[in-house]
């Protein structure tokens, strides 16, 4: 009778307690929880009421101390249990009820806006602490469960404390705040190498504390039996944040540098240097930490770097020209020589750079077909793709045509092609007459060059030719073709015909 009254009477006060702060801006919440939260809560309350009636000594002795260890065990078990499923299935509701004020109070209360949001995202977890260290306890107890929960509840909200205090931490100093671009990347990393240490002194702290409340103590272990082991826990811990404090410091200086000259950050430059340089310099922070780690520890580590010479010693000299594929790939990096994205021709392969790793360059052709080329094998390097480009012209002259209407007509379709607005942008001067180059089948061969952006030349010149082919055919004048001059003798008396195409007038 106990149980069957506590447990509707504890659901109804849950469910009255919810939809006490009530508005439009909840309902949704309390419609949820109305419907769907009542018959759970009516179960818990009950499983609880039944597990402390259990306990008391008067029920003890009448049912005997064994079977009310049992009802009590298995009661408050299924309450914990319950519970748990509880808070994990409504927690989005809930959240939603501590989360959502009216305006007026949003804006009395700005200040705390931060803390509710803080406890509505986190709520769950500090009942779920109590609830896995309640079953514990109540194993543990043996059914006597005043004591044990007394101890549990004291031990997740020290818990609970942490995690929110641990997370109050983190959404306060985290939060961006304006620094000049130099100390930006600093200021933003080294904010989070320090929030992170005061996050495992806070849970350290919290640790500590709810184990007080089983008389037990991390700080005693560790001065006393436990202090061997804890100086090799410290010793680690305290390595492996000062490994991460160094390549804090090294990388963000490595992105600083590479990208100080740069308009933007994310420059082909910078995204071919950056992941090589990074790695080595990753690998090199990680040995040298794991060593000292080692060492602290109490292992010796001067085998090993006995070891390790050797067996590089060795490595050195069966793998040549691995080495030699190292060196001269580190040596075209720092150069700049080529970069992601550039078109470059390697000597027998002519295609866009797609991928640079420490010891070989990957190319795409322009048939698709993807090259791996070691460093070693790279003699010498055209890059297409750096500052601009020209495209050169030769055009032979017609016959029919002057030299001086050839450059007119030449100069007119370079001015319309700089004043179209898709090619105009890649075209970065006038059309440059450089004058006749030579005389070939009796014409004279002129030639002439845009300035053209990065790789475009290409694209340009396509472009003028075939702008320049519609001048000529709306204009009437055909391109210019080979000549020949032929002579033979007709009766004895020499006779000069020129043909075109290249055949004499037959005999008749």
């Amino acid at each position: 009778a106990y149980a069957a009254v506590t447990g509707p009477l504890f659901a109804a006060t849950a469910v009255v307690i919810c939809s006490l702060p009530s508005g439009a801006h909840r309902s949704r919440a309390l419609l949820i929880l109305r419907r769907r939260a009542f018959r759970p809560l009516w179960i818990i309350g009950s499983l609880a009421a039944l597990g402390g009636a259990a306990s008391d000594p008067h029920l003890a002795e009448t049912l005997g101390r064994h079977l009310a260890a049992v009802i009590a065990i298995g009661a408050n078990i299924c309450a914990a249990l319950l519970t748990a499923q509880f808070a994990l299935r409504f927690r989005r509701p809930i959240a939603h009820l501590i989360r959502n004020q009216p305006l007026a109070k949003r804006q009395a209360l700005h200040g705390l806006q931060g803390v509710r949001h803080l406890i509505a995202r986190l709520w769950h977890l500090p009942l779920l602490i109590l609830v896995a260290v309640s079953v514990v306890a109540t194993f543990v107890s043996a059914g006597d469960t005043s004591d044990a929960l007394r101890r549990a509840l004291l031990f997740a909200v020290t818990m609970g404390a942490a995690l929110g205090l641990n997370a109050l931490v983190r959404a306060r100093l985290l939060r961006r705040r304006p620094h000049g671009r130099i100390q930006e990347a600093y200021a933003e990393r080294l904010r989070a190498f320090f929030v992170l240490v005061l996050g495992i002194v806070i849970w350290l702290v919290g640790i500590e504390l709810a184990l007080r409340a089983w008389n037990l103590s991390l700080l005693r272990f560790s001065q006393g039996d436990g202090h061997a082991v804890a100086s090799k826990f410290f010793g680690l811990g305290g390595t492996l944040l000062l490994a991460w404090l160094v390549w804090i410091l090294a990388d963000t200086a490595i992105h600083r540098g590479l990208n100080l000259h740069r308009v933007s950050p994310n420059n082909a430059r910078a995204q071919t240097m950056l992941p090589l340089i990074r790695n080595v310099l990753f690998l090199t922070i990680f040995v040298i930490a794991l060593i000292v780690a080692l060492a602290n520890m109490g292992v010796n580590v001067t085998p090993l770097l006995a070891g390790a010479g050797v067996i590089g010693l060795a490595v050195g000299f069966g793998a040549q020209s691995l080495v030699a594929d190292l060196i001269t790939g580190l040596f075209i990096i720092i150069e700049d020589s080529l970069a992601i994205g550039d078109y470059v021709d390697v000597g027998n392969h002519l295609g866009t750079v797609e991928g640079l790793t420490i010891r070989t360059v990957r190319l795409r052709d322009i048939d698709g077909i993807v090259h791996t080329i070691p460093f070693s094998e790279i003699k010498s390097i055209q890059n297409y793709s750096r500052q601009f480009g020209y495209a050169i012209f030769r055009l032979p002259i017609p016959q029919a045509l002057s030299v001086d209407k050839a450059i007119e007509m030449v100069q007119e379709v370079g001015r319309s092609l700089r004043q179209d607005p898709l090619m105009g942008r890649d075209i970065w001067s006038p059309l440059e007459l450089q004058g006749v180059e030579s005389f070939d089948s009796g014409m004279a061969i002129l030639r002439f060059r845009f300035k053209t952006a990065p790789i475009k030349q290409w694209e340009v010149s396509r472009a003028f030719n075939l702008r320049l082919k519609r001048y000529l055919d709306d204009a009437g004048i055909e391109l210019a073709s080979p000549r020949m001059n032929v002579r033979y003798e007709v009766g004895g008396s020499p006779l000069d015909q020129a043909t075109r195409g290249g055949q004499a007038p037959s005999e008749g």
